[in-house]
């Protein structure tokens, strides 16, 4: 009787050891998980924001090229407006689509209305000699957008530093 209680008693010791490793284990992979996700998530913001800044650099290379294309050039060449490509623009719809999981759906959905509402009306032939939409203000509205994005990478970061500095013993 003392042998069976006490293969019993070792059975129950194993059950609850087996217990607290496998519990263990399952929080450091959801940690992991959580860790990769939030890195995701820092890289297509660095890379949204990346190309926002590039399009606010271009918008001196544009501007010189708009001066010399189109005769009605004062439309284009106020200090706040800022010509974005049409293939930046594509650009930016489509990356904003494809990882529509990692980036904040509401900002992105604000920043696209925002810089909608400030098109300019051209004629269609200097929209194709340009090869841009301009954007009246709209250099204000990507400085805020990439502002937004920044202060959430650094949020994001700030999270992920609290991950990594867990432990679940």
């Amino acid at each position: 009787m003392a042998g069976f209680i006490g293969v019993l008693l070792g059975a129950l010791i194993a059950i609850i050891g087996m217990r607290f490793t496998f519990n263990t284990m399952m929080k450091e992979f959801d940690r992991r998980e959580i860790m990769k996700e939030k890195m995701r998530e820092i890289d297509a913001l660095n890379l949204l924001n990346h190309k926002i800044q590039e399009i606010l650099q271009k918008r001196d290379v544009l501007l010189k090229n708009a001066i010399r294309d189109v005769p009605d050039y004062q439309v284009l060449s106020d200090l706040d407006n800022v010509m974005i490509t049409i293939d930046d623009f594509i650009y930016l719809q489509s990356f904003c689509a494809q990882n529509h999981y990692y980036l904040p759906t509401f900002m992105v959905e604000e920043f696209f209305s925002k810089i909608s509402h400030r098109k300019v009306v051209m004629d269609p032939e200097q929209i194709r000699k340009v090869g841009a939409y301009t954007y009246k203000g709209g250099r204000l509205v990507l400085e805020e957008f990439s502002d937004q994005l920044m202060q959430m990478i650094n949020d994001r970061k700030i999270e992920l530093r609290q991950y990594t500095k867990r432990r679940y013993i």
